[in-house]
């Protein structure tokens, strides 16, 4: 499954995308979605992620350790995490779940969650 497929970009509406630690999922999103309305930052290393609150709409992480409750405040209100296969762990649905992430699914060890506008703490 291609990371694109699971953006669910609005068609027409502006978009910030974070990339957390995969360059290779950068430079592709770069290039099959440069346009005026969607905006892709590339963070290499989490110690360089941004401690704004409701910057991104969507957040690409491929790096274990992270910060998820950070992550989660850094999302708009329905905004969305997607995770990489390749830190995949079962636990992370739960911690997700914990943090107040809604929607929690998991395809192909790629794991979704939306953070909602008036849900959690």
């Amino acid at each position: 499954m291609l990371v694109s497929d699971l953006l669910l970009l609005e068609e027409g509406l502006y978009s910030n995308i974070a990339v957390i630690g995969n360059k290779e999922i950068y430079e592709y999103l770069k290039n099959t979605l440069d346009n005026e309305l969607i905006d892709i930052d590339f963070i290499e290393d989490f110690k360089d992620y941004t401690r704004n609150q409701r910057v991104y709409h969507r957040v690409i992480n491929s790096i274990k350790d992270v910060d998820y409750k950070k992550i989660y405040h850094s999302i708009h209100h329905q905004g969305w995490l997607i995770t990489t296969p390749e830190i995949y762990e079962y636990e992370l649905l739960q911690l997700l779940e914990d943090i107040d992430f809604v929607a929690i699914n998991e395809t192909d060890k790629h794991i979704t969650a939306k953070r909602m506008h008036g849900w959690g703490k």
